[in-house]
């Protein structure tokens, strides 16, 4: 998604986005233990860095994101493409923009929130999504949501001199646009899942990431 903060600015959330070569082993070993369910969505699936892990817990899997970043060429497993045309012949895989996923009737047994709440600059705007992922989900469905609430690489980027505070974190510019990196606090993560509606099943911290596991009352 693009969000305008000033006069001419703009943070580019693609631009946060890692490959799976960045994918961490401590997700994947989580991901691993999962069980099994028929339907799951990725929400803000980014450049697919978990996809494989989860369509190895799901018989089908929504992926969402914003349109410039499910249309945009870039390189995914090592070839130039688009993650909608990637995933055009996927009999598993379906593909939606922020404004067609939330046209959707359908509901799902599990979603998944990895990364996301800490690239949005705006509250409201996280607000808005957890309800979003709350509103997909069956009654008794599960959500994984990951956020980072400390980094010491986010502090060696802090003091770079094109970064800036804003909010709870901070602004990069570089030659690819503006990004924000904020650090959400395992308690403000707790707080904003219940008000959404959610029930906390349980929590745990890993080298600085928070996996919270929320269900749908």
């Amino acid at each position: 998604m693009h969000y305008k903060i000033g006069t001419g600015l703009i943070i580019k959330t693609e631009n946060a986005a890692k490959p799976e070569s960045r994918a961490s082993s401590h997700l994947k070993e989580v991901l691993s233990n999962l069980a099994q369910v028929h339907s799951s969505f990725d929400y803000g699936c980014g450049k697919l860095r978990y996809c494989e892990a989860l369509l190895e817990t799901t018989e089908t899997l929504a992926l969402v994101d914003s349109e410039v970043q499910l249309s945009r060429l870039q390189t995914l497993r090592q070839e130039r493409t688009s993650i909608r045309e990637a995933m055009r012949r996927s009999n598993r895989v379906t593909v939606y923009n922020e404004s067609e996923f939330k046209a959707l009737r359908q509901t799902f047994d599990r979603a998944f929130c990895i990364n996301v709440l800490s690239i949005i600059p705006f509250f409201a705007k996280r607000r808005e999504i957890v309800q979003t992922i709350r509103s997909k989900l069956k009654h008794g469905g599960t959500c994984l949501f990951v956020v980072q609430y400390r980094n010491s690489d986010f502090e060696r980027m802090r003091r770079m001199p094109n970064a800036r505070p804003w909010r709870d974190g901070f602004l990069i510019d570089s030659l690819r646009g503006l990004s924000f990196f904020g650090l959400i606090p395992p308690n403000r993560l707790c707080s904003l899942v219940l008000r959404a509606g959610f029930e906390i099943r349980h929590m745990h911290l890993n080298e600085g990431s928070a996996y919270l596991c929320a269900v749908r009352k």
